[in-house]
C-alpha cells in the first residue's frame, strides 16, 4: 500500500526531474508515465455500454464503435447509458428565458448510429469522477448481475479505473474501464503537445492525490 504511494510520488519526481534531462532519458520517464495514466481494460460484451461526462465525443465515437460491433450481451437491446449532469444555475436561468438548450451528447450518440430507444439517460450530479462512478454502482446495484463497460480519456484511465472499482458493490461482475482511442492523449508522445502536456500533469497530480487517499 505505502510502497504504491511512495512509487507514485518517485514518479512525479522523476517526470520533473526527466523534463530536464537530455532527450532519450526525458523521453523514457515522461513515457512511463504516460503508459501508467493509460489504463485500459480488455474489452467483452456487456448490459451496459457508457462513457465519462469528461471523455466527451472521443468518447462517443469510442462508444458507438463499440454497439455497432454487438459488444453487448444484453438480452433485451443494447442499452447505452448516457452519464446526465444535473442542471447548473445556467442551465435553469436559460430555461426561464425560453431559450431550449440542444440536448448535444444525446443527438452525437443518436448521429453515430445508436437508436435513440437504446439509449438510458443516468443521472450522474455534477458529472465529476465520484458522481459517475457513484452513479454506475447503482446502476450495477439495481441489476444484479449485469456487466458494464465504461469507456473514458486516455489520461484517465488508471484514476477512473480506481474510483470505480472502490465504489463497485460487492459480488458484482467486475466493471471494465476502456480507453478511447480518438482522444488526442497518447502514452508515447503527450509531452510534446502544450493541451495534452497541461492534461498528463494535472493527471499525475490527481492520481497522486487519489493514492494518497486511497492506499491500496
Amino acid at each position: 500500500m505505502r510502497g504504491r504511494l511512495v512509487k507514485a510520488i518517485a514518479l512525479i519526481v522523476l517526470v520533473a526531474a526527466g523534463a530536464l534531462a537530455i532527450g532519450p532519458v526525458r523521453h523514457a520517464v515522461l513515457r512511463r508515465a504516460g503508459r501508467i495514466l493509460v489504463a485500459s481494460d480488455a474489452i467483452f460484451p456487456s448490459d451496459l455500454l457508457t462513457m465519462d461526462v469528461e471523455s466527451g465525443l472521443a468518447g462517443a465515437l469510442m462508444l458507438a464503435d463499440l454497439y455497432r460491433a454487438n459488444l453487448s450481451r444484453a438480452t433485451d437491446p443494447a442499452v447505452v447509458g448516457l452519464l446526465v449532469p444535473r442542471a447548473t444555475a445556467i442551465d435553469r436561468e436559460l430555461r426561464q428565458r425560453g431559450i431550449v438548450v440542444p440536448d448535444v451528447a444525446f443527438d452525437v450518440l443518436v448521429q453515430l448510429g445508436i437508436p435513440g430507444r437504446a439509449i438510458v439517460r443516468i443521472p450522474a450530479g455534477e458529472g465529476g469522477t465520484t458522481e459517475t462512478t457513484g452513479a454506475l454502482a447503482a446502476w450495477a446495484r439495481a441489476r444484479p448481475g449485469k456487466k458494464v463497460l465504461v469507456v473514458v480519456g486516455p489520461s484517465h484511465g488508471r484514476r477512473y479505473q480506481r474510483a470505480l472499482r472502490r465504489a463497485w458493490p460487492a459480488g458484482q461482475p467486475a466493471p471494465a474501464v476502456v480507453t478511447t482511442t480518438y482522444a488526442p492523449f497518447h502514452a508515447d508522445d503527450w509531452w510534446q503537445s502544450r493541451t495534452t502536456l497541461r492534461e498528463g500533469l494535472v493527471e499525475l497530480e490527481k492520481l497522486v492525490l487519489d493514492l494518497a487517499q486511497h492506499p491500496f
